[in-house]
């Protein structure tokens, strides 16, 4: 049965999200002098096509190396959604503000409730969007279909569910806005906390001379500054949590990351997949009911690296299916 590859190709040249770092790569071994090559990679625990672990938002939350293998693969369905936004974005004038696009591209409960019957029985559900073909484009990580914090609790009412699979980069789009404002909030942090920092460096530096070096080689690939900022209790009203929420913290995509993440047990996003228009589409006209098809059902795989205390990982996404329905390069016998 034909093996069909759902991850993004890693690449020093790929763009990353706002604030996370580039993906770096250097030889500390070569033929030419030494008889082999091997080398050190640098890359954002959010890079490319990814998990994400409870706790990337919640302090106590479990790292991905807690989860057992079995909850990385599974039956799976790819939910065909593309028309839906098509015909959503086609009654957009042309002068629609950015607010109003991001609101075509919302995916409410009411755009998934004819698949109910696959969302009952299958543990791992992707949602087909096309926006993998958008990477490279200005509006990648801005203007990308999302989900709303009322469809991620309307998900997690799905006992069955354990991953979402997306080929966004993120659950719910944050407004440019919004980018701009963490960029800022990041500097002003770094700029406060550097003094602090530069005795604790001094010392570490003569403690940790290969990770001093690994860092300094490095350098070009770290975002300007970094972020601290407390996360939120692991609680079951993951969205009213005790503590206050900040700027950072109010935006709907760090909602829906709570409120799939603090499920018990919790709806892992699958995010940055790419050519699930080349699996078995599920597709219903609007107003329709999906009836269950078994042809349409097919093998998931996407195990991260067990990495102690992940709050994220790189995935090899990888779908085998029950017939020759994908083409192209990305299948393989």
């Amino acid at each position: 049965m034909p093996l069909v590859d759902l991850t993004r190709v890693i690449r020093e040249d790929m763009s990353v999200y706002p604030g996370d770092p580039y993906f770096g790569s250097r030889a500390f071994a070569e033929h030419a002098l030494d008889g082999f090559h091997g080398a050190c990679y640098q890359l954002g625990s959010h890079l490319g096509t990814h998990l994400d672990a409870p706790f990337h938002y919640f302090i106590d939350g479990e790292s991905l190396d807690s989860f057992p293998l079995d909850f990385f693969t599974g039956d799976a369905v790819c939910l065909d959604l593309r028309e839906t936004l098509r015909t959503r974005l086609a009654t957009l004038k042309h002068n629609s503000s950015e607010r109003e696009r991001r609101v075509a591209l919302e995916l409410t409960p009411s755009d998934l409730q004819g698949f109910e019957v696959y969302l009952d029985s299958i543990s791992i559900i992707l949602l087909c969007v096309d926006w993998h073909s958008h990477f490279g484009a200005p509006d990648y990580y801005t203007s990308f279909p999302s989900i709303t914090p009322e469809t991620a609790d309307w998900l997690a009412d799905y006992p069955k569910l354990r991953i979402l699979g997306l080929e966004t980069p993120s659950l719910s789009t944050t407004p440019s806005s919004e980018i701009n404002l963490t960029q800022e909030i990041r500097g002003e942090e770094q700029d406060a906390s550097a003094s602090q920092s530069a005795t604790t460096e001094q010392t570490a530096v003569s403690a940790q001379d290969g990770e001093a070096l690994f860092d300094a080689e490095f350098s070009e690939y770290l975002p300007t500054s970094h972020v601290a900022v407390e996360a939120p209790r692991l609680t079951l009203d993951v969205v009213a949590t005790q503590e206050p929420l900040n700027e950072l913290e109010l935006c709907a995509d760090a909602e829906c990351h709570r409120i799939l993440l603090g499920r018990r047990p919790p709806i892992l996003p699958l995010e940055g997949l790419v050519d699930l228009e080349r699996l078995p589409l599920v597709q219903i006209s609007p107003g329709e009911r999906a009836a269950y098809d078994s042809s349409k059902v097919f093998e998931f795989f996407c195990f991260p690296l067990p990495i102690s205390g992940a709050d994220g990982c790189p995935v090899r996404a990888v779908a085998r299916t029950q017939s020759d329905a994908c083409q192209g390069a990305s299948c393989n016998e």
